[in-house]
C-alpha cells in the first residue's frame, strides 16, 4: 500500500467515473493535460524515429490507452498493462488491435514475461509511492530487450515556473521530481538516460482544466520544444533510457 495513510496509486483509478474524467481531460486541447498530450505526441514521434525496427511495445499503466494507441500505429505488436478494469474498458475500445494484461505485474511478474523493444510509462512514476515506483522500474528494466528503450515522463518539475508557483502556494504538499533526480532514479534501477525533452513551459493556475488563450499557448509551446537548453525547465519532461551496461562510456544525457 502507500506511505502511511496515503492511498496506494494502485487503487486510485478503479471506478468508471474517475476513468471517464481522466480520459476527457486528456483529449481536451483547451485543458492543460490535453495541450500536453499534443506536445507529447510530437516528442514521442521524434524519440521513436530511431526505433523503426521495434517489433513489440509495452505501455505500462496504460490507462485509457492514449499512448498505447499511439504506439499501436507505429509498432507491430502493442501491449497495454493496467490494474484498472474501468480504465482498460476504455482502452480496449480505443485500441482494438492491441493486447492487454489486466493485473499488477509488479506483484505478479509472470503475468507478462515477454521482452519489449519499447516500454512507455506516462503520468505514473511521479504519482506512484516510492515502493511501487521502484517495483515498476525494476519490472520495466527486466522486460526491456537488450537494445530497447524505456520512455517515461514526469509531469511536475520543481525547477519550472509552475513548480515554483506551486512550491510557494502549497509548500511540501505537492509531489515534484526534477530532471536530475529523475535521471538518478532510473540509474538506481539499471537504466541510463540518453535523452531529455522538456515541455509545458508556460505556467497556469489551478488545475488547468480551462486554459486561457489555449491556441496561442499551443503555438508558443511548440516553438519552445525545439530549444534544447530549456529542457530542464519545463513543468513536464520525457526521458529516454536504455540498459546501463549498453551505454557507451563517457557519454551524457542529450537534451532536445
Amino acid at each position: 500500500m502507500g506511505d502511511g495513510s496515503r492511498q496506494s496509486y494502485r487503487d486510485s483509478h478503479m471506478d468508471s467515473a474517475t476513468a471517464s474524467r481522466y480520459d476527457r481531460d486528456l483529449w481536451d486541447p483547451g485543458a492543460a493535460r490535453g495541450l500536453e498530450w499534443l506536445l507529447e505526441r510530437e516528442i514521442l514521434d521524434d524519440l521513436l524515429a530511431d526505433q523503426s525496427r521495434a517489433q513489440v511495445a509495452i505501455d505500462f499503466a496504460c490507462g485509457t490507452g492514449r499512448v498505447l494507441e499511439f504506439l499501436a500505429e507505429r509498432v507491430p505488436e502493442a501491449i497495454g498493462v493496467d490494474v484498472s478494469s474501468a480504465m482498460l474498458e476504455i482502452a480496449r475500445r480505443r485500441c482494438p488491435g492491441a493486447s492487454f494484461i489486466e493485473g499488477d505485474v509488479t506483484l505478479d511478474p509472470e503475468l507478462l514475461t515477454d521482452s519489449a523493444d519499447v516500454i512507455t510509462a506516462f503520468r505514473f512514476l511521479l504519482n506512484a509511492e516510492p515502493p511501487l515506483r521502484a517495483a515498476a522500474l525494476d519490472w520495466m528494466r527486466d522486460r526491456l530487450a537488450p537494445s530497447g528503450v524505456v520512455i517515461v515522463n514526469f509531469h511536475l518539475n520543481p525547477q519550472s515556473l509552475r513548480g515554483g508557483y506551486l512550491r510557494l502556494r502549497h509548500a511540501s504538499e505537492v509531489r515534484m521530481v526534477g530532471v536530475t533526480e529523475a535521471c538518478a532514479l532510473l540509474a538506481a534501477h539499471g537504466l541510463t538516460v540518453r535523452r531529455v525533452r522538456g515541455y509545458s513551459y508556460l505556467p497556469y493556475r489551478r488545475d488547468g482544466s480551462h486554459l486561457m488563450l489555449a491556441e496561442m499557448r499551443h503555438r508558443v509551446e511548440r516553438r519552445l520544444l525545439g530549444v534544447g537548453r530549456l529542457a530542464e525547465l519545463g513543468s513536464a519532461f520525457i526521458l529516454l533510457a536504455g540498459h546501463s551496461q549498453t551505454r557507451a562510456s563517457g557519454g551524457s544525457a542529450r537534451q532536445g
